[in-house]
């Protein structure tokens, strides 16, 4: 498993994990990245999923980012 750490504002990280996983289906490599949630991050996710109705958990918050990003 490889590990990427960026920095985010504030001296606060990101902590983002990759691997890669073989789709027993079709044979094909996919990539795995799961995403540390804390400090600033959090603090910023947890707007989201105390304050707005929809949004019950970190995992629905960042789909609905990644969502807008991509319909940009």
């Amino acid at each position: 498993m490889l590990e990427k750490e960026d920095h985010i504002e504030n001296n606060n990280k990101l902590r983002v994990l990759n691997d890669t996983f073989i789709n027993r289906e079709t044979g094909e490599e996919v990539e795995d990245i799961t995403i540390m949630i804390d400090g600033k991050f959090k603090q910023e996710l947890n707007i989201f999923v105390d304050n707005l109705p929809g949004y019950s958990s970190y995992n629905e918050v960042i789909r609905e980012i990644i969502s807008a990003l991509l319909n940009k």
